[in-house]
């Protein structure tokens, strides 16, 4: 009796379990069904699922390190570090510089104090002291019987002086390898010296990204790639309408990039946290820019790091806070290419210009940028805003969420009648030929913007200004080279009541006239 009661127990409780797990199986499969399907375009290859690169820069953090005393007055403050690093130099790479040669490892370097997370200058990040005060004492262990190595920052005297806001600017080290150290390291920060982060790295010969940008097949010293680089394309109130903002970012992309391309930059360095990167590969007119070359993602993880804007410090730390980062980031990633790649770190609603007719990249490096000086690594290029007659302020930004034609290329998101998917630019004209109005004079030359060749070593860069350890820096004529800047790009900002101050505009990209003729009034 026992056991007929026992093996009915185990029977009724094996069909409990197996409608239990019938149940969760279809709950399950439920679920998954009513996601939204991660599917490609139907023209794009699987291939594009790791167009995203980092650059071949490795980050290590946290590190810790004492500060002996902070700026808000605290003493020996536990600090966390970030490190980005890349292997560089002894390539052998037809377009090498000299220095190029020493086998080494590069560093940037970001200090935050976790006791004021938001202390900012000019709504970006700053630091907890300056240069000046206090540095980062970083140790490389190498295996023994090999040296302990110390990363020397790379800034001299005479480089620290040409700029101002240090602490606005990541630190920068180096250290140089000697023969038969190996390619695997422990990291150490002095003020902790039993905290050993390990890291290895492989000669940059076997790191891809320089032939993925600029393959030497392609490009040479007379004829460099150019790239833009932008950082993150973050909502500035941030959004939990990530589909809809998403597809206005890919729009604006769309306009940006085949512009740029037009006027002969190889494209452009997206950088991009996962979501984006997620969002933009799904999207038909980026991943078509993906396919063609002319958009390539780099992988930018930082978080968004807003906060209210209720401590009386002036702006917020908000979408652009990390912009001084991202840009030496991109200098460091590249530093290990040679003289056949340039970059101009830039914004989305920032366009290139050159005013002689038919005349694209690299027709200006040689003809007007180069001669003016041997062994200019940066070139400061002015900015001059652009504004429309045809739309008003408070209605450009419509035409920029909408994706134009340019060069007979065209959008696929078009329902066939030539209604563009925003519902504003009808007729896929590009927006920048709506602007015929041109500022007569340029935004002050501080606020201008930097050709690089990261071959020369950048370092302590902002968002305007940066200083080549290597060669010099020039500012480049406005009839040579300029960046037009679109003011009203993400919203009304400046009005055409400013028109004692504009000149007629036409831009040659869409059948306009020389600069010569229709900036006459600009200023020299």
């Amino acid at each position: 009796m026992r056991r007929r009661w026992l093996a009915k127990s185990l029977s009724i409780g094996l069909l409990i379990f197996i409608v239990i797990a019938i149940d969760r199986v279809a709950l399950y499969l439920g679920t998954t069904q009513s996601l939204p399907a991660m599917e490609l375009p139907p023209h794009v290859e699987r291939q594009f699922w790791n167009s995203s690169s980092d650059l071949g820069v490795r980050i290590i953090r946290p590190v810790y390190a004492v500060i002996p005393d902070t700026r808000d007055g605290r003493k020996n403050v536990t600090v966390l570090l970030t490190i980005w690093l890349k292997r560089v130099g002894a390539r052998a790479s037809l377009y090498d510089l000299p220095h190029q040669a020493q086998d080494s490892i590069r560093l940037m370097v970001w200090v935050d104090n976790p006791f004021n997370l938001h202390s900012r200058q000019f709504g970006h990040l700053k630091l907890p002291v300056d240069h000046a005060h206090w540095m980062p004492n970083l140790l490389f262990e190498t295996s023994t019987p090999g040296p302990v190595l110390r990363a020397e920052y790379e800034p001299e005297t005479k480089h620290r002086g040409m700029v101002i806001d240090h602490i606005i600017r990541p630190y920068s080290f180096r250290v140089d390898l000697p023969d038969g150290v190996g390619d695997c390291f422990k990291i150490v920060e002095v003020s902790y010296p039993m905290h050993k982060a390990s890291i290895c790295l492989p000669p940059a010969k076997s790191e891809p990204t320089c032939e993925w940008l600029a393959p030497p097949a392609k490009y040479n010293t007379t004829y460099p790639a150019l790239y833009t680089a932008i950082g993150a394309v973050r909502h500035t109130d941030s959004t939990r309408d990530w589909v809809g903002y998403q597809d206005q970012v890919a729009a604006q992309l769309w306009n940006y990039v085949t512009y740029q391309v037009a006027m002969g930059a190889s494209g452009l360095l997206l950088y991009a946290d996962e979501l984006q990167r997620e969002y933009l590969l799904r999207n038909p007119n980026t991943a078509e820019l993906m396919r063609r070359g002319h958009l390539r993602l780099i992988e930018w993880d930082m978080h968004e790091r807003g906060h209210m804007d209720d401590d009386g410090r002036g702006r917020p730390l908000g979408y652009n806070y990390d912009q001084a980062l991202f840009a030496s980031h991109v200098n460091l990633g590249l530093s290990a290419c040679g003289s056949n790649l340039w970059v101009i770190v830039t914004d989305i609603d920032e366009y290139i210009y050159i005013p002689k007719p038919g005349h694209r990249w690299p027709a200006p490096l040689h003809a007007c940028m180069e001669p003016a000086a041997p062994n200019i690594t940066i070139h400061s290029l002015q900015r001059f805003e652009v504004l429309s007659s045809a739309i008003s302020p408070e209605e450009e930004r419509g035409y920029w969420i909408t994706p134009g034609t340019l060069g007979g290329l065209a959008p696929a998101s078009s329902n066939g009648s030539g209604i563009a998917s925003g519902g504003v630019n009808v007729s896929f004209v590009h927006p920048l030929e709506f602007y015929d109005r041109v500022f007569a004079q340029p935004l002050n030359r501080i606020h201008g913007k930097a050709v690089v060749q990261p071959a020369a070593r950048v370092v302590l860069f902002f968002v305007h200004d940066a200083v080549p350890l290597h060669g010099t820096v020039k500012l480049v004529h406005h009839k040579c080279m300029v960046l037009l800047h679109v003011p009203n790009f993400h919203g009304g900002r400046r009005q055409p009541s400013e028109g004692m101050m504009l000149q007629p505009f036409q831009n040659w990209v869409f059948g306009g006239r020389d600069v010569n003729e229709t900036m006459a009034g600009v200023e020299e």
